[in-house]
């Protein structure tokens, strides 16, 4: 009895040696901006939409902005929320409370993804 519970012991220790061994080459590699959602994949035939909102608020790190938009017709009832955005620079000069128009497309992966934002007129 003693002998298979020291095989069972050292063969448990072995797969744990294993996974710790995987868990830090898999973490080696990281940098702390490996947190930051991976930049999405859009579809060049994905739909773009255009679309009227109040920015509720922008974010930075990662740019997103909070937009309570207008109904779309045909693919989603007016809500506030979340955006990211192509590029960071299109948030430059966004602020909370300002009416925009945006365009919009979404990724592969489903996310929501502003290519164009401007003050609306």
């Amino acid at each position: 009895m003693r002998v298979v519970s020291l095989v069972f012991l050292v063969a448990s220790l072995q797969s744990l040696a294993s996974l710790a061994s995987l868990s830090a080459a898999v973490g080696c590699g990281r940098s702390s901006e490996s947190s930051q959602p991976a930049a999405p994949t859009i579809s060049p035939t994905a739909e773009r939409r255009t679309v009227r909102g109040v920015v509720k608020a922008v974010h930075a790190s990662p740019a997103y902005a909070t937009i309570a938009h207008e109904d779309i017709p045909g693919y989603m009832k007016a809500m506030t929320m979340d955006f990211e955005v192509a590029r960071p620079a299109l948030l430059e000069g966004v602020k909370a409370g300002e009416t925009v128009t945006f365009t919009f497309v979404e990724s592969t992966d489903r996310r929501l993804v502003i290519e164009a934002i401007e003050a609306a007129r």
